[in-house]
């Protein structure tokens, strides 16, 4: 297979690349601090349903007052990411402070955000149609700005988590919150600050979906994955940002470029758009039986219920 290096083919792989992997990076970074974030998939489609709504609403009121339009999606990702840290808040502040499981909370929540999702949305969507005019420009720079400002945006978490102080107590709560609360590390602060930079990070890369990879936004979304597809990709790395890299620009290219496998190869469509699904699967099927589990292990206490009045994990 020849893969001719267009601008075409690196804006939709630098959009499919920098959405998943600002996803995942989030997402990577809440679990961290040994958080099980199971509402991926529905703070996802919030954050693509409030970006849209952000993004019609703060383009018509600068054309109001004579500020460049342009300055709409930039505001709808910062939006989206703040509205997703709120939500991660509150499951930071849950998690750690009452004894709850870590999945009921997740899945409660994911399905609020489906349905946040399609009240910030789906009305503008029916209102105004087609969402391109108030998205991104259509513009080699603008894609190539956005994989740079992703792949910054690890470089900087990963500085954090292994360079730094926060990040080795960030660590810590993930490894053993116990333990880490008797040598003085404010497991609920601590969490509650992992869950606010990672969910806003999350919300940002979810935003990029329908303003900067399809430019378009459907109700149907929610049924797409996408979040579980992130959720994937920080599972097969382990959660580290640097090999994020490499997975999320895999799994970016496989979503993206189905249709023209499927054209190369004769497929028909169904199966051309199973490929990501399946190649998520085997992923997971060998991660699961390989050293890979061993090597890219999850933070000890993830998921484990963490209450201050028990002694033990």
């Amino acid at each position: 297979m020849v893969v001719q290096v267009t601008p075409d083919f690196l804006m939709r792989l630098s959009a499919a690349f920098s959405t998943l992997y600002l996803v995942a990076l989030g997402h990577s970074l809440f679990e961290k601090s040994g958080m099980l974030n199971l509402a991926i998939d529905g703070l996802f489609f919030l954050s693509t349903g409030i970006s849209v709504f952000t993004a019609v609403t703060a383009h018509h009121a600068l054309v109001g007052v004579g500020v460049p339009t342009a300055l709409a999606p930039l505001l709808a990702t910062l939006l989206a990411g703040f509205a997703s840290m709120l939500i991660g808040l509150l499951m930071a502040w849950v998690l750690t402070n009452l004894p709850v499981s870590h999945a009921a909370v997740g899945f409660s929540l994911m399905f609020l955000g489906y349905g946040l999702g399609i009240l910030a949305g789906y009305r503008v969507r029916l209102e105004v149609g087609n969402i391109r005019p108030y998205a991104y420009p259509y513009e080699l720079s603008t894609y190539l700005t956005a994989a740079t400002t992703a792949v910054a945006a690890g470089l900087t978490i990963h500085y954090l988590l292994y360079k730094t102080n926060f990040g080795a107590a960030i660590r810590s709560c993930g490894e053993n919150p116990h333990a880490a609360s008797s040598l003085g590390v404010r497991v609920a602060r601590v969490r509650m600050a992992a869950a606010a930079l990672g969910l806003f990070i999350l919300g940002c890369g979810a935003s990029l979906f329908p303003l900067l990879w399809q430019r378009y936004w459907d109700v149907k979304t929610y049924i797409l994955g996408y979040g579980w597809f992130a959720f994937t990709i920080a599972l097969a790395s382990g959660r580290h940002p640097l090999l994020l890299i490499l997975f999320a620009a895999i799994f970016g290219g496989l979503i993206e470029f189905a249709t023209s496998l499927q054209a190369l190869y004769g497929l028909q469509v169904d199966l051309a758009k199973m490929i990501p699904f399946v190649v998520s699967l085997a992923l997971m099927v060998v991660y699961g039986a390989t050293r890979l589990r061993k090597i890219l292990e999850p933070p000890s206490s993830l998921g484990k219920t963490y209450y201050r009045e028990e002694r033990s994990v």
